[in-house]
Order: structure tokens, then C-alpha cells, then sequence
């Protein structure tokens, strides 16, 4: 399986782990710096964690985050699960509670 095709995978599993929680999701694919972008209530924009993440690229997604007024999630697979963590404190994150992060 290509890399795009396991990122694709993994982005579609995240779309419907937050689709499950009632978030209209956009995928834009092959897009950056955001891959998914979830909204209800509110926004909170999505960054595949597949890739190196590096200092400026961290920058960036924070300063979006910031304008938009929403988290940055990470998501990767571990094992056979997905792991969602904020970018901004690196903490472990359920999307049922979403809306009550600052």
C-alpha cells in the first residue's frame, strides 16, 4: 500500500470517528497545512500526524489555531487504534469533548 493510500486510510477513519460525535467533516485532500477540518459548535481543524512535523510547521498550525479560535488535533495510528492529541499541550484528546477546550 502507497503512503498515500495509508494516509487516505487513516484520514477517513478520523472522518468518521468525529462524524460519529455529530461534525460535519471536510476532507481536502492532498492539501496542507490542514487535512480534515470538523465543525460543530464551533471548529477544530485536523493535521494527520503521518509526516514529520517540524518547528515551523508547528508555528504555522498554532497561528492558524489562534486566528480561528479552535484547537489543532493531531491524529496517528497506534496499532490498530487512532491516537488524537492537541498540538498546542500535546495532551491526549476525546472529540466528545471538544467543545470545551479553550
Amino acid at each position: 500500500m502507497s503512503n498515500y493510500e495509508t494516509g487516505r486510510r487513516l484520514e477517513y477513519r478520523i472522518r468518521d470517528i468525529f462524524r460519529r460525535e455529530g461534525y460535519l467533516v471536510i476532507r481536502a485532500a492532498q492539501s496542507k497545512p490542514i487535512d480534515l477540518v470538523c465543525m460543530r459548535d464551533g471548529r477544530s481543524e485536523c493535521k494527520t500526524d503521518r509526516s514529520w512535523l517540524g518547528k515551523d510547521r508547528k508555528k504555522e498550525l498554532l497561528g492558524l489555531a489562534e486566528q480561528a479560535g479552535t484547537p489543532i488535533i493531531l491524529a496517528k495510528r497506534k496499532r490498530r487504534k487512532v491516537e488524537l492529541t492537541n498540538l498546542a499541550d500535546g495532551k491526549m484528546f476525546d472529540p466528545k469533548n471538544l467543545t470545551t477546550i479553550p
